[in-house]
Parts: structure tokens; sequence; C-alpha cells
């Protein structure tokens, strides 16, 4: 298990997830490479959820994710009151598409 977010983040990178996914208005993008992706091209390989107390603001997940054509990266997702309602449901599709 990881101490905090950034340990997760720098094991990963050590693992071969070097690549940063973001969300976009339609799919999850990688901006180093100027691609976006749907949801079904992607893979969910890790995940790791910290709670960093009593504030809800600093509630994170990080998704290791691999593209079918072998991109791998981090998806870095912060829950609580400030989520936009779009970006959770695209996150939703994401998690959906993994079963």
């Amino acid at each position: 298990m990881y101490k905090d977010l950034a340990d997760a983040v720098e094991s990963l990178k050590d693992k071969g997830f070097d690549h940063i996914y973001e969300l976009g208005n339609n799919g999850i993008t990688c901006k180093e490479l100027d691609v976006e992706y749907s949801t079904g091209d992607l893979k969910i390989v890790e995940t790791h959820s910290f709670d960093r107390g009593t504030d809800p603001g600093s509630e994170s997940t990080v998704y290791a994710i691999e593209s079918k054509k072998g991109v791998k990266g981090t998806l870095i997702i912060s829950y609580g009151m400030y989520v936009d309602p779009g970006k959770a449901k695209l996150i939703d599709r994401l998690l959906k598409d993994q079963s």
C-alpha cells in the first residue's frame, strides 16, 4: 500500500505508467500524445484511493490505465463537492466499461 498519492504516482511511473491522462469533454485525453480515447479503449490496471481525513476536498483516486495500443498512464480524480458532474459521468462510464 502507498503512503500517499505522490508515492503511488511515483511507483506507478516506475512500473511504466509514465503518461498523464486527463478527463476531456467526451473522453479521456493524453495531452502529451495529443490523443483522446473513448472509455472503451482504456483498461484500468490498478486503482488506489486516498482520503486525507476530515477535509472532503482531499479525497482522490489514482487510476493506472493502459490503452488498447499499450499507452500506459495515470488518471487522478479528486472527489467531493468540487467534482464536475459531466466528468463524474465520464468516470462512471470508464468504470462501467471495465465489467
